[in-house]
């Protein structure tokens, strides 16, 4: 069967997903690095055309599939109401009847089957087992027919409509959906439409579903595409990843974000992928054959990376004299300013006192003390050069250069830019967040091997680090010793970077990473201040 399309509703405004859906529509969150959507729309061949309806974060949705799909034919039917009493997936399909004036599939946006789905060349209903009914519709079944349909009420039902159907009888449909404009919990439901079906013969097709329309069940079908639970969870719920049709697609909330991180991909460029499109929230570039630097670190890969950086990357920007005092500003808002609020967001959300610790058997004064006797001055000096901004073995891909077969380092994650400035970066917090990755090994914390307890004021933590990364920080110390690199302050401000990190991870790592950052800005003043008394006494 060839003359039938496929309609998709991805109208609403995902009401069950928390904040997840602040900025983006639900059919775009992220299932294994792949938007929800995604999958829907890989059941189809090329040449089926995909009606779509959009409405909450309309944007989210176009942008994504125009970048992740180009070579699809989408219909995209803007639903002008989507909140409120009256509407609900029986309103948005409506507005798409002018465009689905033949079979159709009907497919919610927050369905995932594994199955190859049926043509509709007859009327079929997707079915699963539940074990409560009231928030589904669910169907009676008798000789292979469905005969029955009780939306969201509690019965003795075994399957539940899982927002999958195929629509052969579709001028009975839409005119029985027309007609019966019932709300159902304040929604208009498809079930008005389908039940007109029943009496043309109904046949229920059962579906292996994921169901992606919940936070908690979204949170499950993540677990299981990814083949398995996560130890300890990065996720952030304002940028994600996707790997589509051989394409790396990243997401901000902020659009701002995108344009910035694509101005700065002309900054690197020849060291970072090139971006291929961007659109809105969104930005794209070829995937690159290759490996992450941290998995194939040993001490030679990392001498040859540090080289590489201080070659290829730290290139010297010249700045006017308006420039830089633009830029030394840059650094104090950067540094100290940040600090200040993201310590403010993290005691307004964990309830922690700033007051003295016993961290690890050390006793430790008062954040704010600590901060006080940081000097600033010195920290505000930064070196301006051509920077990444979040440097770390796991935003670096290590590949082979096709003719010559030589290891190449390409940059992944780049900055936006370095406290609102973006001609150049402090070639110190590079370094520091390169440090910061030697310390703290994100893959291992990611596996969830870290531990963190607290009791009153007494402190401990724990997490483990692989012998190369070890080896890799003993070969970076040699690297900065070489280049005169004030060791002291890049560990100053890989202690702030720790800091700043605390709020915007979960517990209990974002616990560690602030008593980690507290207890080594203290080691790291009374480290200067006893070379300042071995200086004196000498």
């Amino acid at each position: 069967m060839k003359n039938y399309k496929v309609c998709i509703l991805a109208a609403g405004a995902g009401g069950r997903m928390g904040a997840l859906t602040d900025h983006i529509n639900k059919a775009g969150l992220p299932i294994n690095f792949k938007a929800a959507i995604s999958y829907i729309v890989e059941k189809f061949s090329k040449d089926t055309e995909i009606v779509i309806a959009v409405g909450h974060k309309k944007d989210t949705v176009i942008d994504y599939l125009t970048i992740a799909h180009p070579d699809r034919k989408f219909n995209f039917v803007e639903v002008d109401r989507f909140v409120g009493p009256g509407t609900g997936p029986g309103y948005s399909l409506l507005q798409c009847k002018s465009a689905l004036q033949c079979p159709f599939i009907f497919f919610a946006a927050d369905t995932i089957v594994l199955e190859e789905v049926p043509v509709p060349d007859k009327n079929w209903f997707g079915i699963a087992p539940v074990k409560e009914t009231e928030p589904y519709c669910t169907v009676k079944i008798k000789n292979n027919l469905i005969y029955q349909l009780d939306d969201k009420v509690k019965t003795d039902n075994k399957f539940a409509f899982i927002g999958l159907a195929g629509v052969y009888d579709y001028e009975s449909f839409f005119t029985a959906l027309e007609k019966d404009k019932e709300s159902i919990k304040g929604e208009i439901q498809v079930s008005n439409g389908f039940k007109s079906l029943i009496e043309k013969q109904l046949v229920p097709v059962g579906f292996t579903w994921f169901d992606t329309g919940s936070l908690k069940n979204y949170v499950e079908t993540s677990k299981s595409f990814a083949g398995g639970e996560k130890k300890f969870d990065f996720s952030k719920g304002d940028e994600f990843l996707y790997f589509v049709n051989d394409r790396v697609i990243k997401y901000f909330a902020d659009p701002e974000i995108v344009k910035k991180r694509c101005e700065r991909a002309e900054l690197l460029k020849g060291l970072c992928p090139k971006i291929e499109v961007q659109r809105g929230n969104f930005y794209a570039y070829k995937k690159v054959d290759g490996n992450i630097l941290y998995s194939l670190l040993n001490t030679q890969v990392a001498h040859d990376f540090f080289q590489w950086l201080k070659r290829e990357l730290w290139k010297p920007v010249d700045l006017s004299d308006s420039e830089k005092k633009e830029f030394e500003n840059a650094c104090k808002v950067f540094y100290k300013d940040k600090t200040l609020k993201r310590l403010e967001k993290f005691y307004s959300e964990t309830n922690i006192q700033d007051i003295h610790n016993i961290i690890n058997g050390i006793a430790v004064p008062p954040l704010q003390e600590l901060l006080e006797k940081v000097n600033w001055d010195s920290i505000f000096q930064g070196i301006p050069v051509r920077f990444h901004g979040d440097l770390q073995f796991d935003n670096v891909l290590v590949s082979r250069d096709p003719m010559s077969n030589l290891q190449k380092f390409i940059l992944l994650d780049w900055r936006h830019d370095f406290g609102g400035f973006m001609k150049a970066g402090d070639l110190y917090y590079d370094l520091a967040k390169l440090y910061g990755g030697m310390i703290i090994s994100y893959q291992l914390i990611k596996e969830g091997m870290f531990s963190f307890d607290m009791s009153g004021a007494s402190v401990y933590y724990n997490h483990f680090v692989k012998n190369d990364i070890v080896e890799a920080k003993e070969e970076f110390e040699l690297f900065l010793k070489k280049n005169n690199f004030d060791l002291n302050k890049i560990r100053t401000l890989t202690s702030l970077i720790f800091l700043n990190m605390a709020p915007l991870h979960k517990d209990p790592f974002n616990f560690m990473l602030y008593f980690m950052g507290k207890s080594m800005l203290y080691k790291c003043l009374m480290q200067k201040e006893e070379l300042r008394a071995g200086a004196k006494n000498g």
